[in-house]
């Protein structure tokens, strides 16, 4: 079997290189939310799986805990984000945002609008790139050819230890991070963080680590079971939008869809 490792030279030079001379930059950390821990640059493409296998050889370094034992890869949140092809994921930030703003304008509520302020912040912090949407176990690219294209550019590589929370979005009164159970439902985490009164409130979306969206319907007439893994997000969907307003929801949802833990 093929073997994508790079040779220890090239990581040691690659520091050196000027960065308009790179044809592939990779940078690697633990979140999204901190600085790269690691950044290494390649003369040329490389394929996902020697991406992975970089990452993970030099990762270590940086990953400890303050008894020296490395931190267990969550393999379900391990994000490749394309940071060079932002531009239409970064105008419809922008987007969401000045309605978000103009929806609060237009209630005249202090109250809406501090919970819609606080909705605005979360989306406005989160760091996005275009997904590349596959799972990034070495074990599965390695039988599956499909799961290891080759890619040249500018990527976040996010390998995350496993959260201990969800994150609960959107129509809601309390926007943020509650501590994730096992047995859990959408309904637990969303009657903790409460309802507007123009929240959708017969399903919820659940953008699961890997990226995938679920609609889960949540009334007492069409509920469905559904797991909700650790660093997942639950997204309220506004409803009785204003004219104008109609892709709102699926844009929100394409943005969290193309975030990294």
């Amino acid at each position: 079997m093929r073997s994508y490792i790079t040779p220890l030279a090239l990581l040691i030079s690659s520091v050196f290189l000027p960065t308009a001379k790179a044809n592939t930059q990779l940078f690697v950390s633990t979140s999204a939310s901190n600085s790269p821990q690691l950044q290494i640059t390649y003369p040329s493409a490389i394929r996902v799986g020697q991406a992975v296998q970089d990452g993970l050889a030099q990762l270590p370094l940086y990953n400890q805990t303050t008894r020296d034992e490395a931190i267990s890869i969550y393999w379900l949140g391990a994000t490749l984000l394309d940071l060079q092809n932002t531009a239409k994921l970064e105008a419809t930030r922008q987007h969401v945002l000045q309605q978000l703003a103009n929806m609060g304008q237009q209630a005249d509520n202090s109250q809406y609008i501090a919970k819609l302020s606080k909705f605005a912040q979360f989306l406005r912090n989160i760091k996005l790139g275009q997904r590349v949407n596959q799972p990034l176990d070495l074990d599965l690219i390695r039988i599956t050819h499909a799961y290891n294209p080759i890619i040249d550019g500018q990527f976040l590589l996010v390998l995350p230890p496993r959260p201990t929370t969800v994150t609960v979005v959107g129509a809601v009164a309390q926007t943020g991070e509650q501590e994730w159970h096992s047995r859990a439902s959408s309904k637990n985490y969303l009657k903790q963080a409460g309802l507007l009164d123009n929240a959708e409130n017969s399903f919820v979306w659940i953008i699961q680590p890997d990226g995938n969206a679920i609609r889960q319907p949540i009334a007492y007439w069409n509920h469905q079971a559904q797991d909700i893994a650790p660093g997942a997000v639950l997204f309220v969907e506004f409803s009785a939008l204003f004219d104008g307003y109609s892709t709102l929801n699926n844009n929100i949802i394409e943005l969290l869809k193309n975030r990294a833990l």
